[in-house]
């Protein structure tokens, strides 16, 4: 259920990528219990995220290689 909204969250704009990774970074300590078990649910999306992250920036790269090899 967690990775459902956090994937709603993330498609709709809801909630920014910082915003998000700052979630998962710091978490409040009254609700470290909770915060545990949508950490674990939610592992993939960070992981998709991550890696999405990582693809953009090389393509960046790839096209301003382009532009100054032009």
């Amino acid at each position: 259920m967690a990775r459902l909204l956090f994937d709603i969250f993330y498609d709709e704009k809801c909630v920014s990528e910082d915003a998000l990774f700052e979630w998962l970074r710091n978490p409040d300590q009254s609700e470290t219990e909770g915060h545990s078990a949508v950490e674990i649910s939610t592992k993939d999306f960070f992981t998709w995220l991550t890696q999405a992250e990582t693809e953009v920036e090389e393509g960046e790269e790839e096209w301003e290689n382009l532009i100054l090899v032009s």
